[in-house]
């Protein structure tokens, strides 16, 4: 696990490449960028899939640097504060990373004021914590495929990070669905979930049956108290076992019998896990046919030495 460290870096390196559509998406388009002071704004916990998004006081010095010196790449969202008697002009509804970053770096907060309901409020922060949660995993995924190329196969990789198969082909799996065209990719960029198994069960669903996934995604955008992960499961299991029982058509066999990326994955990986232990066994059977033709002559030997010894007694 030494070089956990450094492939993880490159893998952000490659994030900013590969994947600027997603860091770059604003989660709040639209709307006329001022210049506002700190002090006016007031920051209350905010929705998150996580208890530490990236708040430690190292990430914000590092992010209060970077402003200094590129300025706020993207602003904050804020909207007129609901209690006129709490002593604040404006509420905050997404981006408080950048408020702090911007407190420490002693310069204006770069935001759009927008009139928002509660509802509204809490939909952008959804969005922008969806995709924060999806930078992290793709970076994540990006360490794991750099680590797949440099060692070869699935197995030595989850040796490495001490994670069993499913667990590192899940993320590839995931690092695929979410940079290619698709319902997986559509999940993350709509800002409803970065979710890993949930993505690639909306991938697999997608490759089923296109329009059910685009129907659940719709679903799913409108209706926040939607049980996601269990709903694109059960959609996924229908859809099989319809295909099943009616026999399923030309095409539609053919999807099926289409492997999808993750048992591929695990299937390519284990096969040449059984070629690496193929070579290990042939060599130690080629050590040990090496080890028993060397004690052969030794025990000729010894029975040689006895012989001569009840020959000539002393």
């Amino acid at each position: 696990m030494t070089e956990k460290k450094n492939s993880f870096g490159r893998a952000l390196a490659t994030t900013a490449k590969k994947l600027s559509d997603f860091q770059k998406r604003p989660a709040n388009e639209g709307g006329l960028i001022e210049k506002i002071s700190p002090g006016e704004i007031q920051c209350v916990k905010q929705i998150r899939s996580q208890d530490n998004p990236g708040f430690s006081e190292e990430s914000l010095r590092e992010l209060a640097d970077d402003i200094l010196v590129n300025g706020q790449i993207e602003p904050c969202v804020l909207r007129p504060h609901p209690n006129p008697e709490s002593g604040f002009k404006y509420l905050m509804v997404a981006g408080e990373r950048r408020y702090r970053a911007c407190i420490i770096a002693g310069v204006l907060v770069e935001a759009t004021v927008k009139d928002l309901t509660d509802a509204q409020a809490k939909r952008i922060q959804r969005s922008e914590n969806v995709h924060s949660e999806n930078l992290t995993q793709l970076e994540l995924a990006l360490a794991l495929q750099e680590d797949k190329d440099r060692l070869g196969t699935l197995d030595k990789v989850a040796e490495e990070w001490s994670k069993g198969l499913n667990w590192v082909a899940e993320r590839l799996a995931y690092l695929v669905n979410v940079t290619k065209d698709g319902a997986g990719r559509e999940a993350v960029a709509r800002g409803i979930t970065a979710d890993i198994s949930t993505v690639n069960d909306i991938s697999r669903l997608d490759k089923l049956d296109p329009q059910a996934a685009a129907d659940l995604l719709e679903r799913a955008e409108g209706n926040e108290d939607l049980n996601l992960r269990q709903e694109v499961r059960t959609t996924l299991r229908n859809t099989k076992a319809l295909r099943v029982h009616n026999g399923g058509s030309k095409k539609g066999s053919d999807k099926v019998a289409s492997t999808n990326s993750t048992q591929q994955t695990l299937l390519d990986d284990q096969l040449g896990k059984l070629r690496e232990a193929n070579t290990v066994l042939s060599a130690q059977v080629e050590t040990l046919t090496s080890e028993n033709t060397y004690l052969k002559a030794e025990l000729e030997k010894a029975r040689a030495q006895l012989a001569e010894h009840w020959k000539n007694p002393e």
